[in-house]
């Protein structure tokens, strides 16, 4: 592999990781915003998650939803996780 393209694949893990802590901590921010202080083993899962979809859909959830079914996703998501 040429030094240009394994320098191009770590820049763009590094926008991906970015974008997830961004993403995890918005939904954090946003929850507690509405609903007061997140449970600490719900924000240790969206902290720990790096899928950048379920991460939105999340964001979303906090933002429209209702806590409850921001709980119910995040469990369902993480129980479905190896680790």
């Amino acid at each position: 592999m040429a030094r240009k393209e394994l320098v191009g694949q770590f820049i763009e893990q590094g926008r991906a990781e970015g974008m997830a802590q961004a993403m995890a901590q918005a939904t954090i921010e946003l929850y507690e915003e509405r609903f007061g202080l997140m449970p600490p083993a719900l924000k240790s899962a969206v902290e720990a998650t790096h899928d950048l979809k379920t991460l939105q859909t999340w964001l979303l959830v906090a933002g429209a939803g209702t806590r409850e079914v921001l709980h119910d996703s995040v469990a369902a998501s993480s129980s479905g996780r190896s680790s």
